[in-house]
């Protein structure tokens, strides 16, 4: 009987430590600005969306890397194809309201984010799009259909930049 009460509390507080963590690829706990300051740490915000398009670009010369080579590595092409197309559907999550510059944090994140969210959302499936073209060409083996897409990777990734992102000149 003793061996089940452990189970049971250790069950209990494994279940009470993963509602207070979150679990990875749920949404943020805190999207909005009425969030506690104690929950929701703006610098480590900027921190987690920095390192996912710090991911993002390094998964994209991965596989530009290996689409140059005269025989391309597909399987490398394929695996940073799922993970752009990851951490692509990870964007608008990572900027809740509260987030930008009006919070005293350092951002290159302009306004429009918040003050246009469908847009941003919208060029955040694009990349996400094209990610998931670049995984199909990998796995037809399609070295110019892999290009296209890379292409359409750029693109997207571009025209965030000049809408959503501070120019850094």
């Amino acid at each position: 009987m003793a061996s089940k009460t452990l189970v049971t509390t250790s069950l209990a507080a494994f279940v009470f430590a993963a509602a207070l963590t979150g679990c990875k690829g749920s949404e943020p706990a805190a999207t909005t600005t009425d969030a506690s300051p104690a929950l929701v740490k703006v610098a480590d915000t900027i921190e987690a969306r920095e390192a996912n398009f710090k991911a993002i670009g390094k998964a994209n010369k991965a596989a530009k890397e290996a689409l140059e080579d005269a025989a391309p590595d597909f399987a490398v092409v394929s695996a940073s194809a799922t993970s752009i197309q990851t951490d692509a559907g990870e964007i608008v999550g990572l900027f809740p309201k509260g987030s930008g510059k009006e919070s005293g944090e350092k951002t290159e994140a302009l306004p429009v984010i918040w003050d246009k969210p469908a847009e941003f959302k919208a060029a955040a499936d694009r990349l996400a799009t094209a990610a998931g073209k670049l995984k199909a060409a990998a796995g037809a083996r399609d070295a110019a259909a892999a290009k296209l897409a890379m292409g359409e990777i750029g693109g997207s990734c571009k025209g965030c930049h000049d809408t959503f992102r501070e120019n850094k000149q």
